[in-house]
C-alpha cells in the first residue's frame, strides 16, 4: 500500500517543491505576496496538485523552533489545498514567523490563494 493511501492527510515528496530549479523559477516568476513574518510567492504548475516549499533560516530560531514553524506552515497549506489546486507556492518565513498562530498562517494562505 502506498504510505499516502494509508494516511490521507501525510506529506509526501510529490507535494514538495524540491529541485532547486522549480524553487527558482516560482521566486523570480511567481507573484509574491509579502507579511511581516513571511514572504509567499504561488505559480501555476503543470500538475494537478499544489506543491509547497519551505525556508525556515536559522535567524528564525534553533532546530526545535524551525521545525515547529514548518509544521505549522504544511498544516495550514494542507487545510488550504483545495483553493490550491496547480499551484507552486513557495513560503520565506522571516524572524516574526515564531509567534505565528495557526489561524494567522491560515488566513495568509487564503490571502494568497484566494486571488491565485
Amino acid at each position: 500500500m502506498h504510505p499516502a493511501q494509508a494516511h490521507p492527510h501525510r506529506f509526501t515528496r510529490e507535494d514538495r517543491l524540491r529541485q532547486k530549479a522549480l524553487i527558482q523559477r516560482t521566486i523570480k516568476q511567481g507573484r509574491k505576496k509579502v507579511f511581516p513574518e513571511l514572504v509567499m510567492y504561488t505559480l501555476p504548475n503543470t500538475v494537478s496538485h499544489p506543491r509547497l516549499g519551505l525556508a525556515v533560516s536559522r535567524k528564525v530560531g534553533n532546530a526545535v523552533i524551525r521545525n515547529r514553524v514548518k509544521r505549522r506552515l504544511r498544516e495550514a497549506f494542507r487545510l488550504q489545498q483545495t483553493r490550491s489546486a496547480g499551484q507552486d507556492v513557495m513560503v520565506v518565513a522571516r524572524n516574526g514567523a515564531r509567534q505565528l498562530s495557526m489561524r494567522i498562517m491560515g488566513g495568509y494562505f487564503r490571502q494568497l490563494l484566494g486571488k491565485a
